[in-house]
């Protein structure tokens, strides 16, 4: 696909875009929403190196230089929109888009987008968030299946407040939430704990079930 020269190049741009935000730090959360918007936007998604420059940003508020919250806020609402966009063009434009040259030439990735609805449902919206090429056409396919659009902006607005930190600051969540844990009784995250693997066991095993 084009995203592995795509980052590969963008990986030279991450520092002067790092070091710009660094001194022009009121610049920092328009720029991740408008990185967040167009990783989420069907067919745009395909080109934009998402991944690396939220890295490199992130890793600004990890050295606390800038706001996570803040950033992440930005990338949230940049995220849900880019999903919504791209559900609604696909609910109001099916016809076109099946037929548009790009896609016809890609043909694998509607045949995943359509694997993916068909193992998961309403949460393929969810999961795709976090896969590359389920960004690229999952929330357009939602639109053009006639997903409910209740169950759509759910699991829309909640993989983004999940997606976006996690790409943005992934070492600085672990450690906050390893010291908030630090904090707890040791009884209650031995019970944390075994909630987290009792979920864990039901999702692969829901997982399994689909396959």
């Amino acid at each position: 696909m084009v995203r592995a020269p795509m980052e590969a190049l963008f990986k030279d741009a991450v520092a002067p875009l790092t070091a710009y935000l660094a001194s022009h730090s009121q610049w920092a959360g328009p720029i991740v929403f408008l990185i967040c918007f167009l990783e989420s936007l069907a067919i745009v998604s395909a080109f934009v190196p998402a991944t690396v420059l939220l890295f490199g940003i992130g890793g600004l508020a990890t050295a606390g230089l800038l706001d996570l919250g803040e950033l992440s806020l930005w990338g949230i609402a940049g995220a849900g929109l880019g999903f919504w966009i791209s559900y609604e063009g696909g609910r109001r434009y099916a016809a076109q888009i099946e037929g548009f040259s790009w896609l016809a030439k890609r043909p694998e990735l509607l045949a995943r987008g359509h694997q993916f609805f068909e193992r998961w449902g309403a949460m393929a919206i969810f999961v795709g968030r976090f896969v590359g090429p389920g960004r690229v056409v999952v929330p357009m396919l939602a639109g053009t299946l006639g997903v409910d659009a209740r169950r759509f902006h759910l699991a829309n607005w909640v993989s983004a407040i999940v997606w976006t930190p996690l790409l943005l600051a992934p070492t600085a969540i672990g450690a906050w939430l390893s010291a908030r844990l630090e904090e707890l009784p040791p009884t209650l995250r031995s019970s944390i704990a075994i909630t987290i693997l009792a979920i864990a066991v039901i999702a692969f095993r829901a997982y399994r079930q689909r396959r």
